[in-house]
């Protein structure tokens, strides 16, 4: 049979119902604040949407159920879906008046955006939940034509809707609604954070130590060290609380894993500058009564020691009117060296503090005075066997011993110049000739590598890129294609590139082989094919006067 006559139905009901909260959304006539506006307004919603529009849905039901070759039987079972709907919906309802202090009728908005309850998985909860009661109607009256055809139907009449009333919304709130937007889908999307939280605490050998010490509910920032990739994950273990990491915009830039990212509740942090955008993200995320997560040392420390606080950062926390909780991770350097770009499960501790009293010390001193009382060692050693030890020359370039390059063997820590050889132990402890007994750690054995000055320029294979804007939106970059990386004392060069040194405002590293430059105005990156992305930095901050302090501490 012909089902145009019911889609019309539908579609002319549908019109109707946009007329009338267009109408109820313009200043109320004289009439109606004769008897009350806001009481006026209400009812009129009522009718309209809790009367009108569920007879005309149901009716549109029954006129396809009279025309359609199949059949449904009822099904009790639908009862379920009916009250997870209208459970949904009086959830919802009651956020709205208890947070928001409105209710759920445009003409009459919440004065405040509702971030709690249904809403912190759905942005329009009550629409989804109607969707629901309507379907599970028609399974438990066996009507196919109201739980299939008006249900499928009526899917994106609402969500068409919602889109065109979140322009307005938008326009109430503005950044914090477009943060929320970012945060929760318009439909309930997978929630990565939640599955990587149930299956650390599944899977993960991860000790917490004073757990009660993270706040139950109320902002609050936890600050931590930072080695391993996998450090978000080990904090999720220390409370059922979603933390809200900074976490590095190159996670944001595309494929898999800035689609895993944006439904983590991350918060995208540009490391080669000040990311004001970033801070006020963190500001409305605790205004909201978050609990947000920062690794203070801004990068992950390549040969597993403390690094400290980044001075800017400590400032920013300082003047945070919520509690600032320190957390120190140890073993996270065994699951992970940097260098090594490999994980593996070890069991790792987590020990909370108390929260950081900032005195007449300097910020940054009171937070690394309180991480590293929470760390078992610093640095901390990570046993080598498994890992690919070619990779050591990322982080020993030359013999620690000699310094020779020519004739170090970093994969088998030896020096053909000079003979020197190290074992490991099997603490993670590294032997070798005239040391300590009881052996070295990395970054002890790598300090006079990294001491050492370099001399003349340093050359290496690399593919080039860089931002198109260091102030829009996280995209990919913008490609450079392959070529030589020349770093000198001078300038960095790269094809018909060159970026004085004496222009460069930061350098930093992403991964364990990509090389971060960035100016006033401009950033670029060079992932590196050879050599060592580490002993470049290094380079660069020593022939412009700035210090790494990682490994030389």
């Amino acid at each position: 049979m012909n089902a145009r006559p019911g889609l019309r139905l539908v579609a002319v009901g549908a019109a109707l119902i946009v007329r009338l909260k267009g109408a109820l959304a313009a200043p109320t006539p004289w009439c109606l604040r004769a008897v009350g506006g806001r009481a006026a307004i209400v009812l009129a919603y009522v009718a309209g949407f809790w009367i009108a529009l569920p007879w005309l849905l149901w009716h549109a039901g029954a006129w396809f159920d009279a025309r359609l070759p199949a059949w449904l039987d009822p099904w009790p079972a639908g009862w379920v879906v009916t009250g997870s709907g209208a459970a949904l919906m009086a959830a919802s309802m009651l956020a709205l008046r208890l947070h928001g202090h409105g209710l759920p009728v445009s003409a009459l908005p919440p004065p405040r955006l509702v971030v709690r309850g249904p809403y912190r998985h759905v942005r329009h909860p009550v629409y989804l939940g109607f969707h629901l009661v309507v379907v599970g109607t028609g399974l438990v009256a066996g009507s196919a034509g109201l739980a299939l055809v008006v249900g499928v139907a009526f899917l994106p009449c609402w969500i068409g809707y919602a889109l065109v009333e979140e322009r307005g919304l938008r326009r109430r709130f503005g950044a914090a609604y477009r943060s929320y937007q970012r945060q929760v889908g318009l439909l309930p999307r997978l929630d990565v954070y939640r599955v990587a939280h149930v299956l650390a605490r599944a899977l993960l050998p991860v000790r917490v130590e004073g757990p009660g010490r993270v706040p139950r509910r109320g902002a609050a920032v936890l600050v931590a060290n930072h080695v391993c990739y996998a450090d978000p994950v080990f904090l999720q273990c220390t409370t059922w609380r979603r933390i809200h990491f900074l976490a590095t915009a190159e996670a944001f830039r595309g494929g898999a894993m800035a689609w895993a990212m944006r439904r983590t509740s991350a918060i995208p942090l540009r490391r080669y500058r000040v990311d004001p955008a970033a801070y006020r993200e963190m500001l409305r995320r605790l205004e909201q009564g978050a609990l947000v997560g920062i690794f203070v040392e801004g990068e992950r420390s390549v040969l597993g020691s403390y690094q400290g606080t980044l001075p800017h950062v400590a400032r920013m926390l300082q003047r945070l009117a919520v509690p600032v909780i320190p957390l120190g991770i140890s073993g996270n350097y065994e699951a992970g060296p940097r260098w090594a770009e490999r994980l593996r499960v070890r069991c790792v501790r987590v020990r909370i503090g108390t929260p950081i009293i900032f005195g007449d010390d300097r910020p940054a001193i009171a937070i690394d005075r309180a991480v590293t009382a929470l760390l078992d060692v610093d640095p901390q050693t990570a046993l080598l066997k498994g890992f690919d030890l070619a990779k050591l020359g990322r982080v020993l370039w030359r013999c620690p011993s000699c310094l020779d390059e020519a004739g170090w063997r970093p994969g088998e820590l030896r020096c053909d110049a000079c003979g020197a050889r190290w074992f490991e132990t099997a603490q993670g402890r590294l032997l070798g000739p005239g040391g300590d007994a009881h052996g070295m750690t990395l970054a002890e054995l790598a300090r006079p590598v990294w001491q050492a000055d370099e001399r003349g320029p340093l050359e290496v294979a690399a593919r080039g890129g860089y931002e198109r804007s260091v102030t829009g939106p996280t995209e990919p970059l913008a490609t450079l294609g392959d070529g030589r990386l020349v770093v000198s004392s001078i300038a960095v060069s790269f094809g018909n590139l060159s970026i004085p040194l004496a222009s460069l405002r930061t350098t930093s590293t992403e991964r364990a082989d990509t090389l971060q430059l960035a100016t006033a105005s401009a950033m670029w990156q060079f992932r590196l094919h050879d050599g060592s992305v580490f002993r470049l930095q290094r380079a660069i901050d020593r022939w412009r006067g700035t210090r790494n302090l990682d490994a030389t501490s």
